[in-house]
């Protein structure tokens, strides 16, 4: 058990980590579980669970400095009660929520904190003092990842069999719930992010997709791969337009030129 918490609470500070640095997308669940997933030796479980809970989360995003979510501890941990308690995704779907709720709160304390040190910081800069800038940076950097580590190795270490034992009383008929919500929670992340990128524009591609689904029995990879097909040839449109105005534009200042220079002559 100890192996698998030290695996999770790295998994914790792997997704954290790129999350801090480059913000390179690592705190996504369908990478987080994936990490999570590889770490704990189960890849294609990790993979499984991440595509579900990315669609629960897809249109969940940060505002500002606002997190509503957590979407990369609550992909961790989906992944890692999945797994360890041998859960169905939907009861992982069901485990991530709390767990991303709880991650919101956590950043909002670090924040304080990091916050206020900020004074610190000015004062080193104004002293010149860029070593002890460094040495305050990295040791903030190290507090947020260690932070990390721990909650993931903590959770793991004591609540595990607990989270086994609760999953495995659960009645059918609340484990059937579980179930349905779980599927019911993806259409709620697409109606997220529908909310965002809803453009009349747009409309004849979504229900192209719906179309594919609903009467051709179209499954998400297939629908993925013609969707990245239209939009290349839509890339491939724009870029054609922007030449020719481009060319057209480039065409109309020489006349324009040549007329004035008749006249001027």
């Amino acid at each position: 058990m100890i192996m698998q918490a030290l695996a999770v609470g790295l998994a914790c500070a792997l997704v954290k980590f790129g999350a801090w640095w480059g913000a390179m997308g690592w705190d996504r669940p369908m990478v987080a579980s994936t990490i999570t997933g590889i770490l704990l030796g189960h890849p294609v479980e990790g993979m499984t669970v991440g595509a579900a809970l990315e669609l629960v989360y897809m249109g969940t995003q940060s505002m500002g400095g606002v997190l509503p979510q957590d979407y990369g501890l609550g992909g961790v941990f989906g992944c890692a009660f999945a797994i360890l308690a041998t859960a169905k995704p939907s009861v992982a779907v069901a485990l991530s929520i709390p767990f991303s709720m709880l991650g919101t709160l956590i950043y909002d304390l670090f924040k304080f904190w990091a916050t206020s040190l900020i004074t610190r910081f000015q004062k080193h800069l104004e002293d010149h003092q860029i070593g002890a800038f460094k040495r305050l940076w990295f040791t903030q950097a190290t507090v947020y990842l260690t932070m990390y580590f721990l909650i993931g190795f903590i959770s793991i270490l004591l609540g595990t069999n607990a989270i086994k034992a609760l999953v495995n009383n659960i009645p059918t008929a609340v484990m059937s719930s579980l179930t349905v919500a779980a599927g019911m929670l993806p259409a709620l992340g697409m109606a997220l992010l529908m909310i965002t990128l809803w453009d009349k524009k747009l409309a004849p591609y979504f229900f192209i997709g719906f179309g594919l689904v609903a009467f051709f029995k179209g499954t998400l990879i297939e629908i993925a791969f013609l969707g990245a097909a239209i939009a290349v040839l839509a890339i491939i449109g724009q870029l054609t337009n922007h030449k020719t105005d481009k060319v057209a534009a480039t065409t109309e200042d020489a006349t324009t030129s040549e007329e004035e220079d008749f006249y001027n002559d």
